[in-house]
């Protein structure tokens, strides 16, 4: 018979091999879970580690419900939807709108000014008359009559009130340039409120990254805008957001010109803005990230570097219409 301290050992050695065996099945059990569904007019995907499934099928259902209620109050094609309505009664009105619309037009008003109108949400004065999947856009004579609604300045928003006003009758606003990157960070909390360390939540372009990979980076691929089954860039990413706007995603060729017709507007003609095919940005979140990718893709490439080079925690990649690669300062491959 043991000793009193060999049969303490003895019991102590015991207690941790069955607390490393409850730590192996629990490893063993442990897997990732992933979900795919289209809302908000693209596919939004989830893929995350749990040790219990239906706490991670609840989990999964938590951020699906948070981006169809998003969608419900965001989309422009919604008739109901809150900016549905704000579109239809904001001119010659102070209308009221919820605390997260305003943060929403704030935070676009922001990159509105940064940018010095590169990035606008009243784009969708004109923005509004494209059919991509009818390869329809709006006339000469249309777009210069509606492209004097294309002001950020001609949208007024009263902070302490929170109220909006629109001062031009054609004006109409989009959020689409920042909904979905606002969409990812809403997951990323509620996941991380449920207790999720490894997780990667992404709306169409956008995408959020809870940790790493379990000991590895999250590999997120920057698609080749001219062959999409194909991979330009690979960006090793953990805690981070990073955004992707192309013009490969909604386009048609124009018929009598060959030209390509996308959903980026320059807000300065109403048309689609020429000399970049795709640009990613990376950064803290993707309430940031999915606007500048879309500045930055209006902007150009020296202007729109220029603009990653100066901002803190941002940097992105730019495949122009050429498809050669641009780097921020950030980014940049070491030489060889």
């Amino acid at each position: 018979m043991p000793t009193a301290p060999n049969l303490v050992l003895s019991l102590l050695l015991r207690t941790l091999l069955l607390s490393l065996g409850v730590c192996t099945t629990l490893a063993a059990r442990a897997e990732w879970f992933s979900d795919s569904q289209p809302i908000m007019g693209t596919e939004v995907s989830v893929t995350l580690w749990h040790t219990d499934a239906a706490a991670a099928e609840r989990a999964i259902a938590a951020v699906m419900a948070e981006a169809r209620r998003l969608d419900n109050t965001l989309s422009p094609y919604k008739t109901d939807s809150d900016l549905s309505r704000l579109n239809a009664t904001a001119f010659g009105e102070v209308v009221p709108i919820s605390a997260e619309m305003q943060m929403l037009i704030d935070k676009s008003l922001y990159y509105s000014r940064l940018s010095e109108g590169a990035f606008d949400i009243s784009f969708a004065s004109v923005g509004g008359r494209y059919d991509y999947r009818e390869g329809r856009q709006p006339s000469g004579e249309q777009r210069r009559q509606l492209l004097p609604a294309i002001d950020y300045r001609l949208i007024t928003l009263d902070r302490e009130r929170r109220t909006l006003a629109f001062g031009h009758p054609d004006l109409r606003i989009d959020l689409g340039g920042i909904a979905k990157g606002y969409a990812v960070d809403l997951a990323a909390r509620k996941l991380r409120q449920l207790g999720i360390t490894h997780a990667s939540v992404s709306a169409g372009g956008d995408s959020r990254v809870i940790g790493d990979k379990r000991g590895r980076p999250w590999m997120v691929g920057v698609k080749n805008p001219r062959a999409r089954d194909r991979v330009a860039v690979l960006l090793p990413l953990s805690d981070a957001a990073v955004s992707t706007s192309g013009d490969y995603e909604r386009y048609f060729i124009d018929q009598q010109t060959g030209e390509r017709v996308h959903h980026i507007l320059n807000p300065r003609t109403g048309r689609s803005a020429t000399g970049i095919a795709s640009v990613s940005v990376v950064g803290p979140r993707g309430f940031d990230t999915d606007p500048l990718s879309t500045t930055v893709f209006v902007l150009g490439v020296e202007k729109g570097l220029a603009l990653l080079n100066r901002l803190k925690d941002f940097d992105g990649v730019i495949i122009d219409s050429a498809g050669k690669l641009h780097y921020s300062q950030g980014l940049m491959p070491p030489k060889e």
